[in-house]
């Protein structure tokens, strides 16, 4: 839960709480979205990194378009390699904390990247170690998914409009390009 003062009125403080949703999630992949919650108690970042079957509750699915929901009864699980891009639902809890954005802020060299993986162009910031490569994204590595910050997702040329501001998700397996340019 997160709590924030705000000014409705000026000079008067009020409060918002906002009630976040461990492990909801929503999982865009070649065929459509899926909108689910991870069923063990577990960051969805560490759960995509486990490389196996990924068990989740009240999952519902529809097209990458942003098309309405249905319930998906028969979904039980999802498999990371079939993920192009993972993120948090509106209510779910950011892909990475705000202290380690803080961290890989101070020890990682920032780029403007631009990153095909078809059908989605997902364009942002992408923090790297200083001996990675941004144009090396598109060959095996040690994490299967890599963060982008500040993102903006397309699928088909149309904009997803439900990408949070913060991060998501991108498969390296599904990257076909990398353009990327380092920030000063």
């Amino acid at each position: 839960m997160a709590v924030g003062t705000f000014g409705s009125i000026p000079g008067s403080l009020g409060i918002i709480v906002t009630r976040k949703k461990p492990g909801h999630f929503v999982a865009l992949t070649e065929d459509g979205r899926i909108d689910a919650v991870l069923a063990q108690n577990v960051k969805l970042a560490d759960a995509l990194e486990k490389r196996a079957a990924i068990p989740v509750n009240n999952a519902q699915q529809g097209p990458n378009d942003g098309a309405s929901l249905a319930p998906a009864n028969g979904v039980k699980s999802v498999d990371p390699y079939d993920i192009t891009v993972a993120m948090p639902a509106a209510d779910g809890e950011p892909v990475v904390s705000d202290a380690d954005h803080e961290a890989w802020g101070r020890f990682r060299m920032s780029y403007d990247v631009t990153i095909d993986a078809p059908p989605f162009k997902v364009s942002g910031t992408l923090l790297l170690l200083p001996s990675q490569d941004p144009m090396s994204l598109t060959e095996r590595g040690t994490e299967l998914f890599l963060a982008v910050f500040n993102p903006s997702v397309t699928a088909n040329g149309l904009a997803i409009k439900d990408t949070p501001r913060d991060s998501v998700l991108i498969n390296r397996s599904h990257i076909k390009r990398v353009n990327a340019t380092m920030r000063r």
